[in-house]
């Protein structure tokens, strides 16, 4: 029987503090998450977020904002491509 792991990548999608994990339970790497943001609409809501890999917004471990411009940049430290 194998193991499976939870796979560890998060996302902050939106300009607040709302991180969510990834809930794809997969012993192999994928470049597609996926989590659900639940009351977020309205109370009871179920939102499904899908993000790739590839996405700017992808992190794992603690979140750690971006401090490599002269102005605050709402994506995670070591981010691709330009600063938000």
């Amino acid at each position: 029987m194998t193991e499976s792991t939870r796979c560890n990548a998060k996302i902050r999608p939106f300009s607040n503090p709302t991180e969510l994990t990834c809930e794809k339970v997969d012993p192999h790497p994928h470049d597609e998450h996926f989590a659900v943001l639940c009351d977020y609409a309205y109370p009871g809501s179920e939102t499904v977020i899908n993000w790739q890999e590839s996405d700017r917004r992808t992190f794992r471990g603690l979140y750690v904002p971006c401090g490599d411009n002269d102005f605050p940049c709402l994506l995670p430290q070591g981010h691709r491509g330009r600063h938000a």
